[in-house]
């Protein structure tokens, strides 16, 4: 069953962004908005569901034949595009100040994803990760949209003071990946096993000062802010991110403890309220490695002794009788189905 998506609503300027650089491109907005069934996108307090925006980028990338949306929608989010909210982090005293500000009030921008400030002597990092169920597709272009937009605020507010930093995202590595060369003193990584994205700055950039500094006009903002805030909120299918975060964390199987620890839950808490809807951890885990080894198998590349050992099995008979209760068939007989079902092209 699916989470009721329309509880993640995004603001509609974000949406109006991306229409913005699709009409650029030649594409219309008016078929993709009936596509995805979004009725207004004009109004200060317009927003959409995680639902629509799904199905709106899958149409805008089949509409545009781009696969780079998410690096191209980032380069137009500077802090400006933000609302009230940019307003206060543009006039932050220093850049600690305005990521606090940005993690406080993530959700006026997005409520997909959570974000944390981790400090040590040397490393600041700023740690996403996702709190909604989304599709691979969304987790793909806000990942490349996130880290895009962070970069340009980091430009408008640090200048030519801005040192070499990196970032991780769990997404694969995109065609377009050498567009991240062009992005100034950063290096970009792919593929990493936890799902969300990390950004690694140097921890003395967080004391230096910003050029607008303005903290009468900040407190203002953040007033506006907080009263904003109050007014967003978000329920969520405990099992249907999980079920999310062990899609996208591949082959790493992380632990209850991990998914429990990224919520800041305990694995206990975060057992029973599987338990209320109805699942358990192991069973989602065994669900989406059934899910993975159907995909493997399909593929053909992959033996399956190898299968059952990157899925974390410890031997191959294992693997073989949980994929036979679940499915009906050994993985031998799936394999050979897939390979005499005529393959789709396009």
């Amino acid at each position: 069953m699916r989470e009721k998506t329309e509880s993640f609503r995004l603001p509609a300027r974000y949406v109006a962004q991306l229409l913005d650089l699709l009409e650029a491109r030649g594409v219309d907005r008016e078929p993709l908005l009936r596509a995805a069934r979004i009725r207004s996108i004009d109004t200060p307090t317009s927003q959409v569901t995680l639902g629509q925006f799904e199905a709106l980028i899958r149409v805008a990338e089949q509409a545009s034949g781009r696969v780079d949306l998410g690096f191209e929608l980032g380069r137009r989010l500077d802090p400006t595009a933000h609302d009230v909210l940019g307003f206060a982090l543009l006039t932050s005293p220093t850049l600690g100040h305005l990521l606090r500000l940005a993690v406080t009030y993530q959700r006026l921008m997005q409520p997909f994803f959570a974000v944390r400030l981790h400090r040590s002597p040397a490393r600041a990092e700023l740690v996403y990760v996702p709190v909604a169920a989304m599709s691979h597709r969304a987790m793909r272009l806000l990942q490349e949209a996130i880290v895009v937009s962070n970069h340009a605020g980091f430009e408008t507010t640090l200048k030519e003071r801005l040192p070499s930093y990196e970032v991780w995202m769990s997404i694969e590595r995109p065609p377009h990946a050498q567009r991240y060369r062009d992005l100034l003193n950063v290096k970009a990584h792919f593929a990493d096993p936890v799902p969300g994205l990390r950004i690694s700055l140097p921890a003395t950039l967080l004391d230096a000062p910003l050029a607008m500094a303005n903290p009468r006009a900040t407190s203002a903002a953040e007033e506006r802010c907080k009263t904003m805030l109050r007014g967003a909120s978000a329920r969520r299918r405990w099992s249907e991110w999980c079920r999310t975060m062990l899609r996208e964390s591949e082959d790493s199987r992380p632990t209850l403890g991990q998914l429990a620890g990224f919520m800041n839950v305990s694995p206990r808490t975060l057992a029973r309220y599987l338990e209320r809807e109805g699942t358990s951890f192991r069973e989602l885990s065994l669900e989406v490695r059934t899910a993975r080894a159907r995909q493997l198998l399909a593929d053909g590349s992959t033996s399956v002794t190898q299968i059952a050992y990157r899925l974390g099995y410890s031997d191959v008979a294992s693997f073989v009788r949980s994929f036979k209760a679940r499915t009906g068939r050994p993985p031998g007989a799936t394999r050979r189905a897939a390979s005499t079902r005529p393959r789709r092209h396009g």
